[in-house]
């Protein structure tokens, strides 16, 4: 496979990337994350807003997370955007107000699954210019384009699909019977027993996870370490192909505020070298191979969030190829 080309820019030439933008249609939507309150590390609102005047404010393009938070329901996770300064282009939430919205993508070359449920409004965006903040992960290896495109822009389903491989129970000592699950549920799958206790027919769920956003108590827990970190980074990256399938997009990794954790963390974390650049591909495996390789040159301690399984997965896919060619601009 031909090297991929990797644009190499230093942070005080950011306007230098309006000349490496390919040309987008007018479906265009702009993946950003909108950082969880109390971090401090996401990609800044000033850095978005210039890279969005480049291509026309188009919208910035978000979905849903799983986890209790601001950031779980459209119309709170809007607030949280605009507390951090997203003030200056229309967002759309692809999977809706309840991130219960889904578009079903079908990949031929999958190992964990056949389905992919991504954010609905997906549809609406032939081309995706995709900016991510590259860092470490405790789960995927570390955070850039691929999780980006992967699990950022998988719907709350998705999201389920991609961090479980057991379905969720209700934790009885928690559960208060209010029944807002069963009012709630889609099919029918959730019952109180005896005990006024809900119940979930593991036979009937869907995994769609409404019942997790619901719980007032957070007595349905989502499983975590259901899943090893390998089987995660490889299911991000078929999650990855199957958003990007038959769209343009264009990948741009800013390598700052270097973390080991990820921005979906509510809490200031310390830096673990300094600030970097600004990688720029059509390429999101090439990209993360190259940013990884970048930071563990000033960082030693950042090679053990290798995230091999996105990177090797991914190339074996066909998202993209480890081999590339570094350009400084």
């Amino acid at each position: 496979m031909e090297k991929a080309k990797v644009y190499f820019l230093k942070l005080n030439d950011i306007g230098k990337i309006k000349d490496l933008l390919p040309q987008f249609n007018d479906k265009l939507g702009i993946k950003v994350h909108f950082g969880e309150p109390g971090n401090d590390a996401f990609i800044s609102a000033k850095l978005i807003k210039k890279i969005a005047a480049m291509v026309n404010n188009h919208p910035l393009v978000e979905t849903s997370v799983l986890y209790k938070s601001k950031r779980r329901q459209a119309n709170t996770h809007r607030e949280v955007a605009l507390e951090h300064g997203f003030d200056f282009a229309p967002i759309d939430f692809l999977d809706g107000e309840e991130g219960d919205d889904s578009l079903v993508v079908f990949i031929d070359k999958y190992k964990h699954n056949r389905s992919y449920y991504l954010g609905e409004g997906l549809q609406k965006y032939q081309s995706l210019l995709l900016v991510s903040h590259f860092k470490g992960h405790g789960s995927a290896g570390f955070g850039g384009a691929i999780k980006n495109v992967g699990m950022g822009l998988a719907s709350r389903r998705g999201k389920l699909a991609l961090h479980a491989s057991i379905k969720h129970k209700v934790t009885k000592d928690e559960c208060i019977g209010c029944s807002k699950c069963i009012e709630n549920c889609p099919v029918d799958a959730i019952q109180l027993d005896d005990n006024k206790k809900a119940v979930i027919d593991q036979k009937v769920c869907i995994s769609c996870s409404k019942c997790i956003s619901v719980c007032p108590e957070g007595a349905i827990h989502i499983p975590w370490s259901s899943t090893g970190n390998n089987v995660l980074g490889e299911r991000i990256a078929e999650y990855a192909l199957a958003a990007s399938k038959k769209r343009q997009c264009f990948y741009i990794n800013f390598l700052t505020n270097i973390v080991p954790k990820c921005d979906c963390i509510g809490i200031k974390q310390e830096r673990m070298t300094d600030d970097i650049g600004i990688l720029l591909s059509t390429d999101p495996v090439a990209i993360d191979q190259a940013s990884y390789d970048a930071v563990c040159k000033q960082c030693e301690d950042f090679k053990k969030f290798d995230g091999k399984a996105q990177l090797e997965h991914g190339q074996e896919i066909g998202l993209g190829t480890r081999e590339y060619e570094l350009i400084n601009k």
